[in-house]
């Protein structure tokens, strides 16, 4: 059956087979979760042979579970990067005249095209990010409707994350929901918050986009509030004209507590437009928060902050990058429990996973998917650096994740890539256009860009960043690696030390903050020996000791709180990167306990 749920209040209820909305005008939201049939196409058929036509039969496809990576269907797919093919019938008593109706996917990697009765939608090339199709007065209500989608997620060097070789698997297929979504005519297409502390209380500027596909204007009131704040409460008489309106509404509150990692607290606004009754109804989520820098400082409400942070793929053992919702809440308690304040992510992460950061009081740092861009890490001579990329693929996602997650309290730095030839005249000058687009889109957070153990001098885009942001890795990688506990101090701790305070130098005016540190471990092996967990553990403790000596440094972020499974093409020593302080399955390492003891947390029992 097809899964309802409604924004707000605004109830649905299925009735033998279709779905009616118990509120007038109300939004409608249908979750297609069911009825999906998968083939793989390996040799690229499908289109020559036209398998997205109506009369084509696919009743032979596999039946799958969606949303689900294709990757977890079979062993046998695990790591697959080419084309795989989805079908689904959508029932005629979805079919709604009188509204306009969009056919919404959370994320579907990589590239999409899509068919509704055989006719195409349209594609997207952008497979990080949610994207979406227009489909008013194009579902049948006198039969069935035929959705099918063409998947490609074989990796293109002019495809992000631009580089040849790509660390993480590329999960492929309907990764997260796909909905229906019913509305009125008159709409609010976007919801933009921006909340800050005033006093004992908050200044909020509200930013609503109304879209109109009228043919005249129309006579609304949009009424902005947060909830259980009656006071708060503003009424704004407009003319939505056909296209796209933006309404700013300044709203405050007398008392309001800040959002922060230790007390994460929340607040709801709900914007509502009526003419002759409520239209259209939408709610988001919000802290109060400032986050800004002062010299080498970064303060978050005036205070200065220093990360206690972890890199963390989304990926959950077998469950790929979409665990249960109950193993997901237990991990990142763990986190938090042992002293985790910050999280870095290669690339945007889902709605739900940012959810929880708001509430469990996590910060964070969301990267556009720029990896490795430019730099030869192959070893094969592949890599092509151009602005290509920038306009097809890295603008847009920054401005579609700028978009849809800048509600969220926990995202307080936008980061450009990670490790990528930005030294370069093309890489310094795409860091700068992607720099002050960010700043355009949104001022009231940092934005930076990462790199390799490089001196950041020569990386000249950082004039235009708010802070810098550094990876460290001496005595991990280069001449003077370390192969026992004994070496540390003079090849993991003095030179990660000189090095900070390099970096430091180099832009006196900018906070520093260590991105990525740490080594490997294997589960398991013991002893004073690189790959051992003895070792990972003493070896990021001998790493933050540099980092807490250079006191005016803005924390360090360990590579990472989890093991996780490499893409089939990375050639190293194993499938999977034991650089976590958890296995991929969330088994605890040695290094748990040493990183507990470095962020000033504790190690509790996993499930608690």
């Amino acid at each position: 059956m097809f899964r309802i749920a409604c924004m707000l209040a605004a109830a649905c209820i299925t009735c033998a087979g279709q779905t009616k909305s118990a509120t007038p005008g109300a939004r409608e939201i249908v979750t297609i979760s069911s009825g999906w049939r998968f083939q793989i196409d390996v040799t690229r058929l499908g289109e020559q042979e036209s398998w997205y036509r109506n009369d084509f039969d696919r009743s032979a496809w596999s039946g799958v579970a969606v949303p689900k990576a294709w990757d977890l269907f079979d062993e046998a797919l695990w790591g697959y990067e080419g084309v795989g093919w989805y079908s689904t019938t959508l029932p005629a008593a979805l079919a709604r005249k009188d509204k306009v109706q969009r056919l919404k996917f959370g994320r579907v990697n990589y590239h999409t095209k899509a068919w509704l009765n055989g006719e195409l939608l349209g594609e997207n090339d952008i497979g990080y990010m949610p994207f979406e199709f227009d489909v008013t007065g194009k579902l049948r209500s006198d039969g069935a409707n035929h959705l099918v989608l063409l998947v490609d997620n074989k990796a293109r060097l002019s495809w992000l994350p631009g580089a040849k070789q790509i660390e993480w698997i590329q999960y492929g297929g309907i990764l997260e929901p796909v909905t229906l979504e019913s509305s009125a005519k008159t709409y609010i297409s976007h919801l933009a918050i921006n909340a800050v502390p005033e006093g004992q209380g908050a200044s909020i500027a509200c930013a609503v986009e109304i879209t109109s596909s009228e043919t005249a204007g129309r006579d609304v009131v949009l009424r902005v509030g947060v909830a259980g704040r009656p006071q708060s409460a503003k009424s704004v008489k407009l003319r939505a004209a056909p296209g796209k309106t933006v309404e700013t509404v300044a709203l405050t509150l007398p008392q309001a507590n800040p959002w922060s990692p230790e007390t994460p607290s929340l607040y709801r606004l709900t914007a509502a437009l009526d003419s002759g009754g409520t239209i259209d109804t939408v709610s988001s989520r919000f802290g109060v928060r400032k986050i800004e820098t002062r010299g080498r400082e970064i303060l978050l409400n005036g205070r200065r902050f220093r990360a206690r942070g972890v890199n963390r793929y989304d990926e959950y053992g077998k469950y790929g990058p979409a665990p249960p919702r109950e193993l997901l809440i237990a991990d990142l308690r763990r986190m938090k429990d042992a002293g985790v304040n910050f999280v870095r992510v290669h690339y945007p992460q889902s709605p739900e996973i940012l959810s929880l950061y708001d509430e469990m009081g996590f910060v964070m740092s969301e990267e556009v998917v720029l990896n490795w861009w430019g730099n030869n890490f192959s070893g094969k001579g592949e890599e092509v650096q151009s602005e290509d990329i920038l306009r097809q693929q890295a603008m847009p996602l920054l401005e579609r994740m700028i978009r849809r997650d800048r509600n969220h309290p926990c995202v307080i730095i936008w980061s450009m890539c990670n490790e990528s030839q930005t030294s370069n005249e093309v890489g310094i000058s795409v860091m700068r256009k992607l720099l002050r687009r960010a700043k355009e889109l949104d001022p009231t957070r940092l934005a930076t860009f990462v790199i390799s153990p490089q001196e950041a001098k020569a990386h000249r885009a950082y004039e235009d960043a708010d802070l810098l942001a550094v990876n460290v890795y001496h005595g991990q990688f280069g001449p003077n690696t370390a192969s026992h506990i004994g070496q540390f101090e003079e090849l993991v701790t003095r030179p990660s030390e000189a090095y900070i305070r390099r970096q430091l130098d180099a832009f006196p005016g900018k906070p520093v903050l260590i991105t990525e540190f740490g080594t490997r471990g294997v589960p398991g092996l013991r002893g004073d020996a690189p790959y051992t967990e003895d070792f990972q553990a003493a070896f990021i403790k001998a790493v933050w000791k540099a980092i807490t000596n250079c006191e005016e440094a803005s924390g360090g972020v360990l590579w990472s709180w989890a093991d996780y499974y490499h893409r089939r093409e990375l050639i190293q020593y194993a499938v999977f990167g034991p650089y976590g302080v958890v296995t991929v399955d969330r088994r605890p390492k040695a290094a748990l306990k040493s990183l507990a003891a470095m962020y000033g947390g504790k190690v509790l029992e996993a499930g608690r």
